[in-house]
This record gives C-alpha cells, structure tokens and sequence, in this order.
C-alpha cells in the first residue's frame, strides 16, 4: 500500500467579513468542497465561542480538514491532511482560498509519507497578496519616506 499524502496549511488575511461572520454559508461551502474534491468526509464538528470565532473539523478518510475562523480579526487558518490518492488537496485549498477572497494569503505544502525518499522535509511555501493590498501599503511606504524626518 502506497501511503503518501499532503499537508497544506493557509493563512488567509483580510478576508470578507460578510462571509466569515456567516457560520452557516461557511459550513455549506465546506460540504460543497470535500464533496466536489472526494475528500469522503464522515462527519463535521462545529465549535463556536463566546467572542464569535468558530472553527470546523472534518474527518475525513485518511485524513482531515481543520479549519479557525477569526471573524473580527478577518483571518482564517486552514489545515488540509490527505492520505487518500484521489482527494486532490490542492485544489480544494484553490477553491476555500477564492471563497474567502483574502487580500495575503500564505500557503504551505508538506509532502508526507515518502518513508525515506526524499533526504528532507523541507515545505513548499507560497504567499500571496492581492495588487489592490499591495499599492495600499506601497502608499503607506512612500508617504513614511517623505513625511518622515528630515536627516541632517
């Protein structure tokens, strides 16, 4: 039996508030996904808090998708695990990553179960910020630089 799988882990920044703050829309959206990419979910546990966050756990043949959302702060935690062959973790990590339309979003993909053939275990990792975000801070940079002290 071949046992080999991934690992991605996405932060997601400045996502839209009017999603995250709907548990229910998240959750549908969740079944929609481990449905469309074969991730033969068994159950989903929902947890909520007293300061409106609210995370999911989804265990899944051979793996599991834990995902925290941070509503007020407009940030999301998602962790994918798949052992199964026919779950195609990348692209469900596409598809929550455009749900939740971040402005960052940072990724990172961990091969597991190689048993040995690979000398490391060394993540892929990919960031991502959206143009609009990124001339926003740029602004913020060039006025620092210009309306900041004066150097003798």
């Amino acid at each position: 039996m071949a046992l080999k799988g991934a690992q991605i882990a996405i932060d997601m920044y400045s996502c839209k508030y009017d999603f995250l703050s709907n548990n229910q829309l998240v959750e549908a959206t969740l079944k929609k996904a481990i449905t469309d990419y074969k991730f033969g979910a068994y159950a989903i546990y929902h947890y909520t808090d007293e300061d409106n966050e609210y995370s999911f756990c989804i265990p899944c043949q051979r793996g599991h998708i834990n995902l925290h959302v941070y509503p007020e702060l407009g940030f999301v935690a998602v962790d994918i695990f798949t052992c199964k062959e026919d779950a195609d973790s990348d692209r469900l990590a596409g598809f929550l990553k455009k749900q939740f339309s971040p402005d960052k979003a940072k990724i990172t993909f961990l091969q597991r179960g190689d048993f040995g053939s690979q000398n490391d275990m060394k993540p892929r990792r990919k960031s991502q910020v959206k143009p609009m975000h990124r001339a926003k801070n740029a602004g913020k940079k060039l006025l620092k630089i210009v309306m900041g002290p004066k150097k003798s």
